[in-house]
């Protein structure tokens, strides 16, 4: 392997490619090609080459980084629907205590039902209707 083998391979392994601009990879040339002399062919490959790694490099990052924000999305309506459902059942268990507490106050005190007072409705409604018949 030659030098400029060897410094691509410390370039792509050591710079995140995916941050590389197009002023960084000329000036990161620029600076090889003071150490190492390139062919104007040389330079202009090893250009395209950061540049389609670079390119690469950003497309994979965005990849994995819209597979992992989409990751948490689900996790997070897991979570969220995890919530809800526990609230509900907290909710209809206070509902349920609330009303025990409430008919056992109202049984001690003695007072009527609602379908007890609709119960007494509809016993007077027809003794009403019997007194009036037998006028």
């Amino acid at each position: 392997m030659n030098m400029l083998e060897l410094i691509k391979q410390g370039i792509f392994s050591s710079i995140g490619l995916a941050s590389l601009t197009q002023d960084k990879v000329a000036e990161i040339v620029s600076e090889i090609g003071k150490q190492i002399p390139l062919s104007e062919q040389q330079a202009r490959e090893f250009t395209d080459e950061i540049n389609r790694r670079s390119e690469q490099a950003r497309k994979d990052f965005g990849q994995q980084f819209d597979s992992q924000v989409d990751h948490a999305i689900i996790q997070m309506g897991l979570v969220k629907n995890e919530i809800r459902k526990a609230t509900e059942t907290a909710s209809d268990a206070v509902n349920r205590v609330i009303e025990d507490r409430v008919r056992s106050a109202l049984e001690r005190v003695g007072a009527a039902t609602a379908d007890e007072v609709e119960a007494l409705k509809k016993r007077v409604a027809i003794l009403e209707s019997k007194v009036a018949n037998l006028s």
